[in-house]
C-alpha cells in the first residue's frame, strides 16, 4: 500500500529543505570569510603585510648598496676619508687651528 502525501505537504518540505540549504551556505560563506587564521580577512591581511615587507626589503637593498658604495670610497679615496673625518668627526691636520666665533645676535 502506496501512501501519498498531499502537493501542499510537498510545497512545506521544500520550502523547509530550501531554508535548510540557504542557511548552510550562508554559515560556509561566513566561515569562508571569517575563519579564524585561514578565512578571506586573514588572507588579505597577510597580503598586506607581504607588500609592506617586500618595500621594507627592497629599501633596506638600496640603503645596503648605498653604504657598500661609501665603504669601498672611505677604503680607496683619500680625499673623500679626509673630508669626512674633517666634516662627521672634527679632525684637523697638523698645525691647523679652529676659530669659533658666537653667531652675531640679532637687533630687537
Amino acid at each position: 500500500m502506496v501512501i501519498r502525501k498531499k502537493p501542499e505537504e510537498n510545497r512545506q518540505e521544500k520550502k523547509i529543505l530550501w531554508a535548510l540549504g540557504l542557511v548552510v551556505a550562508v554559515f560556509f560563506l561566513l566561515w569562508i570569510f571569517f575563519a579564524p587564521g585561514r578565512g578571506y580577512f586573514h588572507y588579505r591581511k597577510l597580503q598586506r603585510e607581504i607588500t609592506a615587507l617586500t618595500k621594507e626589503n627592497s629599501q633596506l637593498e638600496t640603503k645596503n648598496a648605498e653604504l657598500t658604495k661609501d665603504i669601498k670610497r672611505l677604503q680607496s679615496d683619500d680625499t673623500y676619508l679626509e673630508e669626512v673625518a674633517r666634516k662627521k668627526h672634527g679632525l684637523l691636520k697638523k698645525n691647523e687651528t679652529v676659530y669659533e666665533f658666537d653667531p652675531p645676535k640679532k637687533k630687537k
